[in-house]
């Protein structure tokens, strides 16, 4: 049994008052100090601690006043941060799932991937990410022939995440991506997957994805529910 780290310990607590209600939105979380009391572990965890729920948007932290619960729980994502969809359930304290795996050719794969996958042959991924039982989004990545010929959707529905599945399967690990996000209306199969009326605003990612060498590792479109998804842009001056 793996052995779980305090920091790991301090934030699932703090998320599980949090999601039942503990704390509030809005309201203030016990200081840095008070924490470290409560839990007996250093300050630095207390810290990493309150990273990880910051990163998931259950919290903010104000400079010099202290760190807030916030008002929208929905599931978000912070721009810049390269994370799969599974470590950002896990954050929020939902279980991840996956359904409707699909791997297979595509013999007519979007035109976004002309001039980024370096092969004809195109492999399309396709899945349904849930979290704690609901579908929160529809995932369709293509990818290369050398990377898609090798994807086991077992293994990938075992490993809950492509790209668990790509580093611990295939040794290829993500490094950067360029992603372009819009709204657009539900069709049919996502009215009837993410059970909202047809038409209805949907939040669409599309992540052109590379690895450490600068490889282009996959293509992937994204389609999750406006009422329950968003992303976060933090501004410094």
């Amino acid at each position: 049994m793996t052995k779980r780290h305090a920091h790991e310990i301090v934030a699932d607590s703090l998320r599980t008052h949090i999601l039942e209600g503990r704390y509030k939105p809005g309201q203030r979380l016990p200081s840095e100090e008070a924490l470290t009391e409560e839990y007996g572990v250093s300050r630095n965890t207390v810290r990493v601690a309150l990273n990880h729920l910051t990163a998931a948007n259950l919290i903010t932290r104000r400079r010099g006043s202290g760190s807030y619960v916030n008002s929208d729980l929905g599931i978000s994502h912070s721009l810049g941060n390269l994370r799969s969809f599974t470590v950002l359930l896990r954050d929020l304290g939902l279980q991840p799932g996956i359904t409707e795996v699909e791997v297979r050719l595509d013999p007519s794969p979007p035109l976004e991937i002309l001039g980024f996958l370096p092969s004809e042959v195109a492999w399309l991924v396709r899945r349904v990410r849930t979290g704690s039982g609901s579908p929160f989004a529809l995932l369709d990545s293509w990818l290369p022939d050398r990377i898609g010929s090798r994807i086991d959707p077992e293994a990938l529905t075992r490993r809950q995440s492509l790209y668990a599945s790509l580093a611990e399967d295939l040794d290829i690990k993500v490094s950067e991506a360029t992603e372009s996000i819009h709204a657009e209306a539900a069709d049919e199969r996502e009215a009837r997957v993410l059970d909202v009326p047809v038409g209805s605003p949907l939040i669409v990612i599309r992540r052109w994805t590379y690895d450490r060498a600068g490889r282009p590792v996959e293509y992937t479109r994204s389609a999750a529910r406006g009422d329950r998804y968003r992303y976060v842009v933090k501004l410094r001056a």
